[in-house]
């Protein structure tokens, strides 16, 4: 399975903007109707990158088996950086030019620090 940054993305913006710690299911209904199999993917993928926390639930009151989501400290610096649809948009654009669908983490990181940084002057 190929990783989606715009699904990771706006899973991190939704849990960075909920009050309170939501479960997996929570932000699928906010943000997704990707296929379920697709979504638990990202989510393992979140925790995996240490972008996210959560508690295992199994056996499962969340459909996932995860709850009280909660960004890490290089979640919430993920989600400042791409914040800015401009920002992500920019960034976008940048690997569209050079050719490439798909980037590392650290590229997309790269590339929104470096969008920030130029627009900082």
């Amino acid at each position: 399975m190929i990783r989606n940054m715009e699904l990771i993305r706006a899973m991190v913006l939704a849990i960075r903007q909920h009050e309170g710690r939501p479960s997996a299911s929570e932000v699928q209904a906010l943000i997704s109707d990707e296929d379920n199999g697709v979504y638990s993917y990202h989510v393992e993928l979140l925790i995996q990158g240490d972008l996210i926390t959560a508690v295992d639930t199994s056996p499962r009151k969340d459909r996932y088996g995860k709850a009280n989501l909660a960004l890490t400290w290089a979640g919430q610096d993920f989600a400042d950086n791409l914040v800015s649809d401009e920002i992500w948009a920019s960034a976008k654009q940048t690997l569209a030019e050079a050719n490439l669908d798909a980037a590392s983490f650290q590229i997309w990181t790269q590339l929104a620090i470096k969008k920030i940084t130029q627009r900082c002057g």
